[in-house]
């Protein structure tokens, strides 16, 4: 018998084509686990309105799936960031509705999701898996970014009833809130067994490390350091170190539209570094599989700090081992020279001296790794399953 339903709603594309997809099927599986009817509300950039695009099935059982028109002018963006009508409408259809979760939502539209919730006395609860800054785009962009955030983290999400939150740091903002911490999970089906008898070094990189679109003035504001990741990776090709660096995610035409000074680099690893462009995720994780590592460069600031990477922990279900920087709760879940490597960017040839060694080691060394990562159990739903059901246990409390 269901315990009623779950309604999770935001940016997200169904059922895989963007990042925040991960979320909401992977949490998904938990809550069905747990008793509950999942029913997911997303984005469709087709000009399409209210749309229902069916049962998504999985192991664990279906998700009543749903989307909602993705904004392309002024007035459907307006309409996106204030107007409820489209999920009230989704809401109405069903019964014995529990929880409605916002996964980092605009914030005017998730005050009034609030206020509907509780006028029927469903719980609402906030998924804050980030805190971006508003340092790119238009003048108008970022004003209008701006705004929406800061109300969001200072003032909307502390009026939801519990929050679900990716890391220590955003725990430590909300410590007067009701809070759980999860951090992007996956799952291992569909996977293959940690493979890696090439005879040469792959290194892959998966994502959009910035806006694309217009050169980046200032690269510390990247949100994924790819270009330090090139770079140590063309020191170690000075050094005459063997390997190929895949891309995943933009091409190379994207990448120096935004970072034109390194073009002159990239002429010169033509032969070593390669950009793929966007991919479909199964394909993309089969590539993930078959690298040796992923790498993913961070600096330490609010952003990098709030969020957790699903590129970390995607990289560790696929059984591919991560060269890294401590940023997010990483310490938390990278055991060094297990499952990945810290790098220390502060100390460029500290870190190239680092990486070198990484991809110097033998085989069979990296074989144990990747089977380390996929013996792994910190990011799968099964782990997790106790922690989630005791939290909402004391959610049910509260509300009587």
């Amino acid at each position: 018998m269901s315990k009623g339903t779950i309604i999770y709603i935001g940016g997200f594309e169904l059922p895989d084509k963007n990042a925040a997809s991960h979320r909401p099927m992977e949490t998904g599986k938990i809550f069905k686990i747990l008793g509950y009817d999942t029913v997911i509300i997303g984005v469709d950039k087709n000009p399409n309105p209210v749309k229902n695009i069916g049962v998504i099935n999985d192991s664990k059982g279906g998700y009543d799936c749903w989307t909602v028109r993705y904004p392309r002018n002024i007035k459907q963006w307006i309409n996106y960031l204030t107007d409820i009508s489209d999920v009230k409408s989704i809401i109405k259809r069903y019964t014995n509705v529990k929880y409605v979760i916002c996964y980092n939502y605009q914030a005017i539209a998730f005050w009034r999701i609030q206020n509907y919730c509780r006028k029927n006395n469903i719980t609402v609860l906030a998924d804050c898996t980030e805190w971006y800054g508003s340092n790119e785009g238009s003048l108008i962009f970022k004003l209008v970014k701006t705004i929406d955030t800061s109300l969001r983290m200072k003032y909307i999400n502390k009026r939801a009833d519990a929050m679900i939150v990716a890391s220590k740091y955003l725990k430590d903002y909300y410590s007067k809130s009701n809070s759980f911490i999860l951090p992007m999970l996956f799952n291992h089906e569909g996977l293959r067994e940690p493979e890696g008898n090439h005879s040469m070094i792959k290194v892959a990189y998966a994502g959009v490390p910035f806006r694309l679109g217009a050169p980046l003035k200032n690269r510390s504001l990247a949100k994924d350091r790819l270009d330090l990741s090139i770079l140590l990776l063309y020191n170690l090709h000075k050094r005459n170190v063997k390997f190929t660096f895949n891309i995943y995610g933009i091409t190379k035409e994207q990448y120096l539209s935004v970072l034109p000074d390194d073009e002159d680099m990239l002429q010169e690893l033509e032969d070593i570094v390669f950009f793929h462009g966007y991919m479909k995720n199964a394909d993309l994780r089969k590539r993930i599989q078959d690298a040796d590592f992923t790498v993913l460069i961070r600096e330490e600031n609010r952003v990098t700090m709030a969020g957790f990477p699903t590129k970390f922990s995607e990289s560790i279900m696929c059984g591919t081992p991560v060269v890294t920087t401590k940023t997010s709760d990483l310490e938390d879940y990278l055991d060094e020279g297990e499952n990945g490597y810290f790098l220390n960017i502060n100390d460029i040839e500290s870190a190239t001296d680092k990486f070198e060694g990484i991809l110097k080691l033998d085989r069979e060394k990296i074989l144990e790794l990747k089977k380390n990562c996929a013996d792994y159990k910190k990011f799968s739903i099964d782990y997790w399953i106790e922690d989630v059901r005791r939290f909402f246990n004391e959610l049910t409390l509260d509300k009587r």
